[in-house]
């Protein structure tokens, strides 16, 4: 497959993550082969890596936020469960990573999972109405643009911490353009300036830092924990489960 065709389908999966409370687009990353491609591209603003994953983001970002998002108040326990799915079947991608379980490792596991369980809110807590500041927008993107690089860590959830996710989700649905902008200044700010110390620590402390964010991953699951538990909801926490054990094993 073409290199550039490969990158923007695979960059539409990330976009897609990046909108979604409790699912990390670092994870998505990982999940796709591309995660250190990436993250030495943002590192070295390698515009033939980075031009088509951005276009696929910014293609997945706005299918979601018309599709998706919306299911989330129509059918929040469902969505929950397959999102849930998501979550629990990513951390295995991590853990593969991880050389040696030792008593380093395992502690770092569990730090990541007691941050990432404090750190994690609720997606029903997402604040609505009342005017968001401008200069809030760009502030969410530096923020937020670090948790979409660091696989474990929810950019959705992010936002939804500051009180941005509504405001951000409506400005990609309805193409706001300033406050598009402002968020995506914030957004490469944020990468450009995290992407440096991500890259060295993969390079000096990899099996490490990915015991660390299997623990991310791991507690940030209570996100995502559904209301209701039925026949529908294992199902969808199946398909969820499913989706990223095909996706992990997809080499393209």
């Amino acid at each position: 497959m073409n290199d550039f065709l490969e990158l923007f389908l695979k960059g539409i999966p990330l976009g897609i993550a990046n909108t979604l409370p409790g699912v990390s687009g670092g994870t998505m990353a990982l999940i796709l082969r591309i995660y250190g491609r990436l993250v030495r591209g943002i590192k070295k603003i390698e515009v033939v890596v980075l031009t088509p994953i951005g276009l696929g983001a910014v293609v997945g970002a706005f299918v979601s936020s018309k599709v998706i998002v919306n299911l989330l108040d129509s059918h929040p326990s469902l969505i929950f469960a397959f999102l849930l799915g998501l979550i629990l079947a990513s951390s295995k991608i991590t853990a593969q990573e991880i050389e040696e379980f030792n008593l380093n490792s395992v502690a770092l596991i569990g730090l990541g999972v007691v941050i990432a369980y404090f750190y994690s809110a609720e997606v029903t807590q997402v604040a609505s109405g009342g005017e968001i500041a401008l200069s809030r927008f760009f502030t969410g993107g530096l923020f937020g643009s670090i948790a979409m690089i660091l696989p474990g860590v929810s950019g959705g959830t992010i936002l939804v911490m500051l009180g941005l996710y509504e405001g951000v989700i409506g400005a990609i649905s309805e193409l706001e353009l300033l406050v598009l902008a402002l968020f995506a200044i914030g957004v490469a700010s944020g990468l450009l300036l995290f992407s440096w110390l991500l890259s060295y620590l993969l390079e000096r402390f990899r099996s490490l830092l990915m015991a660390f964010l299997t623990g991310l991953i791991l507690g940030s699951a209570r996100s995502v924990i559904p209301t209701t538990i039925g026949l529908a909801e294992v199902i969808t926490f199946i398909l969820g489960v499913v989706l990223i054990l095909l996706l992990s094993d997809n080499n393209y």
